[in-house]
């Protein structure tokens, strides 16, 4: 079985190398212009100009022609691009195939990470390689240098500290998520519905951290800039993107376009649901430790604007709860892996977001895993067995 995922993931990979000519290639391409405009932004001093869309644009052509006046707009954080900025110092090929390595590294991490505490994983870790490599929307995020396997690797961190009982690592961890401010927002909430004071403070110095670096780039007033450049972007985004989503906004936004003709109708909606289901959910997993690893599926569904290869982040979780001698969960992966690859190849085709039914499978099948184990009662023990 892992020789026809390695098999299946080389020809993943090679249609990505060889589809199209040089400059549109996704290999030479894919969402990687983003980042390095942000880089060189920052790297050659003009950190003030980062959010300035003609530059971006301006930049992007000039590496990459075939966009032809395009391109995608750097939305993040001035701190993520300050971390970026060494890329800038490479040619771009070079620079995204370094990016794409340390994205590998950071799933690979993320798995040795989560092998400490998951029998499947731990018994199973080639395949479990080779399945999340070959699983389609994370190898678009791999190859085109989407950052699904960063947040996957930030999750596992706090994880991994949770079950070592470091909550001040806890906490640290979680401010790493501001790198994505709509992942990190609501994991903070989720956080501060735990009410333990180590994790709170080592999120705040997380984050006090993180804003520190922000000012290298753009001054104190940061945040300010930010959100402005955050805005315009995710109102172009709801419009390009919504059948490639997998949250309730994004879901909302297309079944109000599809019906109605315009898609923003029906956000304040897809809001006051999204914030329901986060005080549910929160009061949900406060009263049991076990459902906090349901967190991860939920900041999925409930952010603003999630795109369809982060469903793998619910994947890898799903994963560590499975049964290594279990057939019937090696079918479960089939299926999953199949339609994965089929709601990507129909994503265009069909306008609808298919990804965000996997999103919900995942999830209630997670909820009903850790159901089953929390019913399951130790057997009694006579005091008189031998």
């Amino acid at each position: 079985m892992s020789l026809a995922l390695a098999m299946g993931l080389m020809i993943g990979l090679l249609f990505y190398l060889v589809v199209g000519n040089r400059e549109e290639s996704s290999f030479f391409r894919g969402d990687f212009p983003a980042f390095y405009a942000a880089a060189e932004l920052v790297w050659t001093g003009q950190g003030a100009a980062l959010y300035d869309f003609e530059r971006q644009r301006e930049i992007e052509n000039r590496y990459w022609p075939d966009f032809v006046g395009g391109y995608y707009i750097f939305a993040y954080p001035p701190f993520f691009a300050l971390l970026l900025a060494p890329l800038a110092s490479l040619p771009p090929l070079l620079a995204k195939a370094m990016a794409s390595g340390l994205l590998f590294v950071a799933l690979m991490v993320a798995l040795l990470l989560a092998r400490q505490s998951s029998a499947f994983i731990r018994q199973h870790f080639l395949f479990t390689l080779l399945y999340l490599m070959s699983f389609a929307p994370l190898q678009i995020a791999l190859v085109g240098v989407q950052n699904t396997a960063l947040t996957i690797l930030c999750f596992a961190l706090i994880y991994g500290a949770s079950r070592q009982g470091q909550a001040l690592l806890v906490g640290l961890g979680s401010s790493l998520l501001l790198y994505k401010p709509q992942f990190g927002a609501i994991f903070f909430l989720y956080l501060l519905s735990r009410a333990n004071r180590d994790e709170l403070i080592g999120w705040s110095l997380g984050a006090l951290t993180l804003y520190m670096l922000g000012t290298l780039v753009l001054g104190v007033s940061w945040p300010l800039v930010w959100l402005s450049a955050a805005t315009q972007f995710g109102d172009a985004n709801f419009t390009i993107n919504d059948h490639n989503m997998i949250s309730i906004a994004g879901v909302m936004y297309w079944a109000f376009a599809f019906i109605q003709g315009a898609g923003a109708p029906g956000l304040p909606w897809a809001y006051g649901l999204a914030a329901g289901l986060l005080i549910l959910s929160a009061w949900y997993m406060r009263r049991e430790e076990q459902r906090f690893v349901l967190a991860p599926h939920l900041v999925l569904l409930l952010s603003p604007q999630t795109l369809f290869y982060d469903v793998a982040l619910a994947l890898f979780f799903l994963i560590q709860d499975l049964q290594p001698e279990n057939p019937r969960d090696f079918l479960m992966l089939a299926a999953i892996w199949i339609y994965g690859l089929v709601a990507l190849l129909l994503r265009d085709l069909v306008g609808f977001p298919l990804s965000s039914l996997l999103l919900v499978a995942i999830l209630w099948i997670h909820v009903r895993r850790i159901k089953e184990r929390m019913s399951v009662k130790p057997c009694a023990v006579s005091p008189d067995a031998s």
